[in-house]
């Protein structure tokens, strides 16, 4: 394999027009720099410079004109691969895998504009999942961070290190002209003889149960008749007039349409969120500017 030393080299004395101006420029001697472009032309078999009888002055051969142009543009994409190399280590470039539960999507967005003014080079591949198989995914290490409902609900937690944001209270969401609530709450046992579309994602504890929990301590059994991990088809329920949706009210901010209202719970179910990752596991440069910019903002 060709030595690419010796196409820097080569390039120099092509650029330079002459070989002592090129010694001085690689700051070596000139005799060592003529003989490593006397091997290079017989290793190539071929003439590249057509030397004058003094052997100062010069001018590139069609062949030599032709590898020059090749050495240079060999030489450009080495920088250009150690460039971007050196910027995805040092996290102004590259491609992040995030993964959040559908009802979190709406911290997204001022964190992804913030981190884009100032890392413009960063992608992002996201991973929509409810908050068990954004942990799997974490620990599979097909995502470097993830946003979840708390607590935690895979079995190996022990690893995961959080970060809590805020505490997220669950709303109701009736369908068009139904009325039932017109001011900003709406107590819990009013919703007892009403069809209801909940939240409800994989793992042993979430919204779901709370909701259902709170319910019984008010001593009623909730008429549920739909559970989804997806808020935005709960909401398109509600909006079809099947029923009244129970998600958190974040979530009204992934577009809620003007035929929707909604009233927060009373008493207060509280759902808690978090920006997670894996305690003492490698975290790319742009995974840590990221979760830097994130919690500035949270």
């Amino acid at each position: 394999m060709m030595d690419l030393k010796k196409l820097v080299y080569f390039v120099t004395i092509a650029e330079e027009g002459q070989i002592t101006r090129a010694a001085k420029r690689l700051h070596i001697a000139q005799p060592p720099l003529s003989m490593q472009l006397k091997s290079l032309e017989e290793e190539l078999g071929v003439i590249l410079i057509k030397r004058d009888k003094g052997g100062f002055a010069f001018e590139l051969t069609p062949a030599g004109l032709t590898f020059y142009k090749r050495a240079k543009e060999v030489l450009n994409s080495i920088n250009e691969m150690v460039t971007e190399v050196k910027e995805e280590q040092a996290g102004i470039r590259g491609k992040l895998s995030i993964g959040t539960v559908m009802s979190c999507v709406p911290y997204l967005p001022p964190v992804l504009k913030v981190f884009q003014e100032k890392y413009p080079d960063v992608s992002f591949q996201l991973f929509e999942e409810d908050s068990q198989r954004v942990e799997d995914l974490l620990q599979s290490k097909e995502i470097e961070l993830g946003i979840i409902r708390l607590p935690l609900q895979s079995q190996n937690v022990n690893n995961i290190s959080i970060y809590p944001l805020q505490s997220d209270p669950l709303v109701a969401i009736q369908p068009a002209n139904w009325n039932i609530f017109k001011g900003k709450t709406i107590s819990i046992e009013e919703l007892e003889k009403y069809p209801l579309l909940v939240l409800h994602g994989q793992g042993d504890y979430s919204v779901f149960h709370k909701f259902v929990e709170t319910c019984n301590i008010h001593e009623f059994n909730p008429k549920i008749i739909c559970e989804s991990p997806d808020v935005t088809t709960l909401m398109k329920l509600a909006d079809s007039g099947i029923g009244i949706a129970i998600v958190p009210k974040i979530a009204v901010q992934l577009g809620l349409k003007e035929s929707l209202s909604y009233a927060e719970i009373i008493p207060k179910i509280k759902s808690d969120t978090a920006l997670i990752w894996i305690e003492n596991q490698f975290l790319s440069k742009t995974a840590q500017n990221f979760k830097e910019t994130f919690i500035n903002l949270f």
